[in-house]
């Protein structure tokens, strides 16, 4: 079981020290989430909730995870990152694949691209991208960008892009782990085509349900065999709980977030912070 630590919803300006912390603890890398606005009136559904409401407020950070990631990978020696998730159909393929590239390149290897459609129209209107495609532009993305992080001369002609012989350069050492996020049964078979599954946070029953029909749907695509990484964060884990995920399949769970007992977002001090991933760390890692 590799254990990451949420980042999502911290103030930048803590974020280096915290991953710093979080490598010397024993964590195997920390992950945060994408978006490029909130708007002042929520106008689209949010579908991680029963309420449909946005845990956040406009005032929480959402650093562009590839430059984040580019200055954590500076400040520490072997710990990963894993964007949850970065929404491809909001960029075009080029500029997706320049910053990932670039990340890869100056952490050494060591980031996983956790990728999803995303749900909030509105921030694709004002991006200037389709909403109603964003599934299909996003299979023909995770076509083109791996034989752009190649550094190969390389082409495609897809329905929605177009792209004659170019080469993107540096090209990244080792091919990207790719996991895919979502509930829907597209989501799950495109996840199917990739390196893993990703779940956003829940209790651990709630799990269990969400892996059988996962199992399912990868017999239906040949891919029952094949290696597979499964991530999910867990609420109020407690003692076993792990290891019986570990056993039902589970590959990576996401430590503690800094949300307040009503699950919104809140600020709060890096001291705070500091002591809630030590008392994770200590009941689960460091055993």
């Amino acid at each position: 079981m590799k254990f990451w630590q949420s980042l999502a919803f911290v103030e930048m300006d803590q974020m280096v020290e915290l991953a710093t912390f979080c490598e010397e603890l024993g964590f195997y890398g920390v992950s945060y989430g994408d978006h490029l606005i909130t708007t002042k009136d929520q106008v689209d559904e949010y579908l991680y909730q029963d309420s449909g409401n946005i845990l956040w407020n406009p005032e929480t950070h959402w650093p562009d995870p590839w430059v984040i990631t580019a200055a954590l990978a500076q400040a520490t020696t072997h710990l990963h990152f894993l964007s949850t998730i970065y929404i491809l159909p909001l960029r075009e393929p080029l500029s997706a694949a320049k910053a990932l590239s670039t990340a890869v390149f100056m952490s050494q290897d060591r980031v996983t691209l956790g990728a999803g459609v995303g749900w909030q129209k509105a921030e694709f209107e004002m991006a200037g991208q389709d909403f109603h495609t964003r599934g299909k532009r996003a299979d023909e993305m995770l076509e083109i960008i791996p034989q752009l992080l190649s550094g190969e001369m390389t082409e495609y002609h897809g329905t929605y892009y177009d792209i004659p012989p170019v080469k993107m350069s540096p090209g990244i050492r080792k091919p990207l782990p790719i996991m895919i996020g979502g509930y829907a049964p597209a989501a799950m078979r495109r996840a199917c085509r990739f390196d893993g599954w990703m779940a956003t946070s829940h209790e651990e029953t709630e799990i269990y349900p969400l892996l059988d029909t996962l199992s399912d749907i990868r017999k239906e695509q040949g891919a029952a065999n094949r290696p597979f990484d499964i991530w999910t964060g867990v609420k109020n884990p407690g003692d076993g709980t792990h290891e019986r995920l570990a056993t039902a399949g589970v590959t990576m769970v996401n430590g503690c977030n800094f949300l307040n007992e009503d699950g919104r977002t809140v600020l709060s001090g890096i001291d705070d912070k500091k002591k809630r991933i030590e008392e994770f760390a200590r009941q689960f890692l460091q055993n």
